[in-house]
């Protein structure tokens, strides 16, 4: 993706224009990079828990946000930001790093992510700080 095509699906994505099967991992990561862009961190996770929680209700699925994979993700991204290349290099490199959801479980067990507490708050990662 460019930056236009990244800038065109954070639009999509906060205007509920995407099917909720069209946003997947990699579409995550994007926006959550393009958020960090335009912010810091605590604010890119405010407009990120905002974004997903409607893109959620929109569909109808409400109780799928998680407020501590929230913020592992664009953690894993901030990480790995560099903000003085192109958007899309940043994005490339961010999904390239961190494509797979399932490094999660490098740095939480299952039975931690699935848990209320998880879901409604920020919890530590317990098996990989």
């Amino acid at each position: 993706m460019n930056d236009a095509q990244i800038l065109t699906l954070v639009d999509r994505f906060e205007r509920c224009l995407l099917a909720k099967t069209e946003f997947r991992h990699r579409d995550h990561l994007a926006v959550a990079v393009a958020y960090l862009y335009a912010s810091d961190f605590a604010a890119a996770v405010d407009r990120m828990r905002s974004s997903l929680r409607r893109f959620a209700a929109h569909h109808g699925v409400s109780s799928l946000y998680h407020e501590t994979l929230t913020r592992f993700w664009l953690y894993q991204a901030e990480q790995r930001l560099d903000r003085n290349a192109c958007l899309s290099e940043s994005v490339q490199k961010v999904q390239r790093e961190v494509g797979d959801k399932n490094v999660v479980f490098l740095y939480y067990s299952k039975q931690v992510l699935d848990s209320a507490a998880a879901r409604e708050r920020w919890v530590e990662p317990e098996l990989k700080p």
